[in-house]
Parts: C-alpha cells; sequence; structure tokens
C-alpha cells in the first residue's frame, strides 16, 4: 500500500535538499579554490646575484636552500643571474619569491618591484657589513685620481655598490661628472673577483670591488697581495641579505625569517653556517640602507628610472 506524503516527509525531504545544495556549494567552492592553486604552489625561486664563481657560490647557499627546503617540507629552486640588473627584472616580471641581493641590487628593486628585505648574514669577522674598494697594482705609479686620467677602468655592474656606485660617488667627489671623458676605456667584469684579477694581471689600471672578495683574494694568493693596493674605501652598507616578493604568503616570509634567525641556535644549524661561511642571520630593514641611499641621492640618480643595462 502506497502511504500518502504527510507534512512531516515533505519538511524531512526539503532538508535532504538544502543540506545536498550546502555541500555540492562548498565542495564547488573548495574545488574551485584548490584550482586557484598555482601548480608549483610549494616551489620557492630563490634569485643569487653573480658574486662570484657561480659553482663556488651555487654549492654555499646550497646548504641553506637545502635546510628550508627540509624544514618547510618546500622545493626551493636556485638561480644565478647572469648580471646584477637580472635579478630586478627577475622580480618585476614575477619570475623569483626570493632572492639574495647586493645592497644596490636590493636598494633598486625595492623601488621597482616593492621587495622586502628579511635577514643578512653576519661573517666570520663579526661583520654583516662590507665596504667597496678602489684598487691598483702597486707598481702602477697611481696613487692619487689625477694619476688616474687617460686610465683604465674596470668596475662589476652597474646594478653594484661597490663595483659601480660608490666609484661614481668616490670621482665625483673628486670633480669626475663623467668617468667616460676621463678614462681611457672602462669595461665590466660582471663579477667582483673577475675585476680584481682584471687589474692584477694588467688587463685594466684600476678597479672597483667589494672588499670581502678582495680579502679574501689577497688571504689566498700571496702573489696578489703582493702586488696590489687599495687606495680608497667607502662606508659600511649591508652585505648580501634575503629579501622577497611583496606579496609573498605572510607565513611564508614569517617562517623563512624564523628559521635564518635561529639558525645559530642548534648544532644542525651551526654546521650549514659554517659551511655557508657565516656566524648567524641577524634582522635587516630598509633604514639600513640608508648610506646607500645617501649615496644615490648625491649622485642625482632616480631609481624608478634607473637602467642598469650598459
Amino acid at each position: 500500500m502506497i502511504m500518502p506524503y504527510t507534512k512531516n516527509h515533505i519538511t524531512v525531504h526539503l532538508l535532504t535538499l538544502l543540506i545536498l545544495v550546502i555541500f555540492l556549494q562548498v565542495q564547488g567552492n573548495y574545488n574551485l579554490a584548490e584550482a586557484k592553486q598555482p601548480e608549483d604552489e610549494k616551489t620557492l625561486r630563490l634569485v643569487l646575484v653573480p658574486e662570484k664563481n657561480v659553482f663556488e657560490q651555487r654549492r654555499r647557499y646550497k646548504y641553506i636552500t637545502d635546510y628550508l627546503s627540509k624544514r618547510m617540507d618546500m622545493n626551493f629552486t636556485v638561480e644565478i643571474m647572469t648580471n646584477y640588473g637580472n635579478i630586478s627584472e627577475a622580480f618585476i616580471e614575477g619570475q623569483a619569491d626570493a632572492g639574495f641581493l647586493g645592497s644596490f641590487s636590493y636598494v633598486l628593486t625595492h623601488a621597482k618591484a616593492g621587495i622586502e628585505p628579511i635577514a643578512r648574514p653576519i661573517w666570520p669577522d663579526k661583520n654583516s657589513t662590507y665596504r667597496g674598494y678602489i684598487f691598483v697594482r702597486k707598481d702602477s705609479n697611481i696613487q692619487t685620481v689625477k694619476d688616474m686620467r687617460n686610465k683604465s677602468l674596470v668596475l662589476v655592474d652597474k646594478a653594484t655598490t661597490a663595483g659601480y656606485i660608490y666609484p661614481l660617488f668616490y670621482f665625483k667627489y673628486y670633480g669626475i661628472k663623467n668617468i667616460k671623458d676621463y678614462f681611457s676605456q672602462i669595461s665590466f667584469a660582471n663579477s667582483h673577483d673577475a675585476a680584481a684579477w682584471a687589474v692584477y694581471t694588467g688587463e685594466a689600471d684600476i678597479g672597483g670591488a667589494k672588499n670581502h672578495i678582495f680579502n679574501n683574494l689577497i688571504a689566498e694568493y700571496p702573489d696578489f697581495k703582493e702586488q696590489m693596493i687599495v687606495i680608497a674605501e667607502s662606508s659600511q652598507v649591508p652585505s648580501n641579505g634575503l629579501a622577497v616578493r611583496k606579496d609573498l604568503n605572510s607565513a611564508i616570509k614569517l617562517r623563512i625569517k624564523t628559521l635564518l634567525l635561529s639558525l645559530h641556535e642548534t648544532p644542525e644549524g651551526k654546521e650549514i653556517l659554517k659551511k655557508f661561511g657565516a656566524l648567524k642571520f641577524i634582522k635587516t630593514s630598509n633604514d639600513d640602507y640608508n648610506v646607500l641611499y645617501y649615496m644615490v641621492n648625491q649622485l642625482g640618480i632616480d631609481l624608478q628610472e634607473y637602467s642598469y643595462k650598459r
């Protein structure tokens, strides 16, 4: 016998239908949110400036990225840029999530893409900063800026502090507004160690580069120490620090920062730092770059419009 629908039956069916609609809607929203996640949501693209020998550089930074990958359950990929300016392009074009940048590379990319600084290392000499050096061979008889007229100059890259901005600032202080007219030739070596070697081998008369790289060559090669002399040095600016894109997930930013700043507190972390060549990481902010901002302002550089191509 077929029983007629009662009011209670209708109510139950309506409730069942309502629950089914809500479930399908929630499931649909979940699937939509899931679809919006990028396929490489667990990959973080880290870029490096070409400070020195790329094989040595990749080896050193791999200790840090392997540690972060393991602790964060993310895949950190590493790419070394062909020149310092390309790191800005990588952030501007959305091809980088984080990067270890030189001081001017940071200032430039901060202005153009709004990246945020997180941390930077303290090196074995207990410094978290570096200086720009201007150097020559001892047998060059170059002692003053006046002696440099019509000599050849080797720099690193237009997006570096020690290898471009500081030399410009130094020469402007001595009245040289256009270095192209003052030197017989200006070349770019792309890395700090290459600029130092260019002067040592006689390919250029004067060079500009980072003090850490220059001092490492002095420590490693006795003849380099014997033949080379520093004739000027800049004020201290922050060492290569880690910065991230401004719209990176805030939880990921905090996790990276926490892991780096606490790295020196565990035996595993201390071993990683030793292999990387640092003592610890410290907090870094945009205000730490004020000395560099001063040089940029004195040179009349508009960071938004600055072209690092040469």
